[in-house]
Order: structure tokens, then sequence, then C-alpha cells
């Protein structure tokens, strides 16, 4: 067994390191949201997976009593790995089918390692039919075990590397913000606009792709769009925005500033929730 509760960690570790990898200091990845998004998907979808381990090691156990007392017992391992196998199948081609919305690179990707895994497993599947168990089958270990496993890691990190990648991309704003204002002195106003083909000025987190400016009024935003966790507040999204004279303005859809007149746009930003980053003049908000 010691094998397989080294091959369990290894799984884990990897799902683990797919999940975070957006909240790390780095350059920005274009598939790291949509690979953590879908490890995580697949990792709440495999929870359905428990219950049919747990119910099978109690079978094994209970086989191996019986086999010391020389009471035999029929072996059920095929029909809890067939089990095993389907919903573990329907929740990858269901995850795989939601990606590929997300991404379609990682949706093709995720079917044809399902199709590769069916092609290795039914061969296998086949020899279970037959099979008269001496010892514990470890397979139990695995879909108790890792699914559990995974869900912590969604749940237990998500605020501390949230807020760890927030605080970064905002502390790589200091020179961004520091040649604007210096432009303001140099010229008595701030820029109409920055945008560009090359940015110059970048969060350096993974799941993060830039900064964007957008004047508002005497003063301007910068804002990001903020990484979340699957389970962190289920569906929002979170914008993180400077603004100099604390006036922050983050509108949910841009045709409202063209329907919209400036005192409704006021009152129907589209956010659901405001938090103070903590840090001088920087605010986050919540959209659902």
């Amino acid at each position: 067994m010691t094998v397989h509760w080294v091959r369990m960690g290894v799984m884990i570790l990897l799902c683990g390191l797919c999940m975070i990898y957006p909240f790390l200091a780095g350059g920005y990845d274009l598939l790291a949201m949509p690979l953590s998004t879908m490890v995580q998907l697949l990792g709440a979808a495999d929870l359905l997976l428990v219950p049919i381990g747990t119910l099978w090691l109690m079978h094994e156990a209970r086989v191996q009593h019986q086999r010391k007392r020389n009471h035999p017992q029929v072996y059920k391992g095929y029909t809890f790995a067939s089990v095993s196998l389907i919903t573990a199948s329907i929740a990858a081609a269901a995850v795989s089918l939601v990606c590929l919305a997300i991404s379609k690179a990682l949706g093709i990707l995720g079917l044809t390692i399902l199709f590769y895994a069916l092609y290795r497993l039914l061969p296998q599947l086949k020899l279970l039919r037959e099979a008269d168990s001496q010892r514990v089958n470890p397979v139990p270990f695995y879909l108790m075990v890792v699914p559990i496993a995974v869900l912590l890691i969604q749940l237990l990190p998500a605020a501390p590397l949230t807020e760890f990648s927030r605080k970064h991309a905002i502390a790589q704003a200091a020179e961004f913000i520091s040649d604007i204002e210096a432009y303001h002195n140099k010229h008595g106003r701030y820029p109409i606009t920055l945008a560009a083909l090359y940015k110059d000025y970048y969060p350096h987190v993974v799941g993060i792709e830039k900064y964007h400016f957008a004047p508002n009024g005497e003063s301007y935003n910068l804002f990001f769009e903020q990484p979340r966790f699957l389970f962190d507040n289920i569906g929002t999204r979170e914008w993180v925005v400077y603004n100099p004279r604390d006036e922050h303005r983050m509108f949910s859809h841009t045709s409202w500033f063209l329907l919209l007149s400036p005192e409704e746009l006021e009152t129907s930003q589209g956010w659901y929730a405001v938090h103070d980053a903590q840090i001088p003049h920087w605010k986050y908000f919540w959209f659902d």
C-alpha cells in the first residue's frame, strides 16, 4: 500500500498545483485560470465517488473478515469498479463539456484524456469479473482520499491565496501609479488613454493579465480582475480598483455608459459588494 499512498500524494499534489497556479507570482499564463477551473470542477464532481469508495472498502473488509473465518463470500469488486468508472466518466465528460465554453483547447484535451483512460481501464475492468480478491483492493482508497483532499485544497487556502495575489498585484502597480502621477504633475491632467500594444506595466501574477486604465472625471481608475476559487462565493467575479481621490467606479456593462444618464450610472454600477483592500485608495468590487 505504500506505493499507492505515494501515488495518491502525487495526484493530490499535482491537482493542488493546478488549482493554485493562477494565484502564484509570475508571468501571465492564458491557460492558468481555465486549467485551475477545470481541475476544481472535476474535483467537485469526483466527490460522487466518495460514497462508492466507502461502500467498496466496507465490502472489501467484510470479504477479508469472512475469509479469515473460512466463510466464503461473493466478491463484488467488478460491480463497484463498474459503478465507479461510469460515475467518473459521466463527471469527467460533463466537466470537459463545460470547459469547452471556457477554453476549447482544455475541453478537447479533457475529452481526449477521458477516452484514453477508458481505453486503458476497460480491459482491466473485465479482469475483475472473475476476480477473487485475496487482499484489500487499493482503489477504494483512491476514490475516498483523492476527491476529499482536492476539495480541502480548494477550501482551506482560498482566502489567503486570493489575498496574497491581490496584494502582490497591487504592490506591482506602484511604479505604474507613480508614472501616471508624474505625467499629471508635468501636464496638469491625467492621460486620456493608455491603450497600446505593449503594456509595459504588469501585475506579475500568473492569473492576472494586465492593468486597465480609465479616466474618471478629474481622476482615473486603475483596475484588474482578480482570480477566484470556484467555491469562494460561487459565480463571483472580482475587480480590484485604484482611485487617487477615492472616487472608485466599476461598471458591469459597457452599454450602460451609452444608455444611462450620469445620475443613473451612480446608482446602477452592477456590483453587489465592495470591500476596502486595506491599502490606501484601493478597493475591490464583487459582481455576480
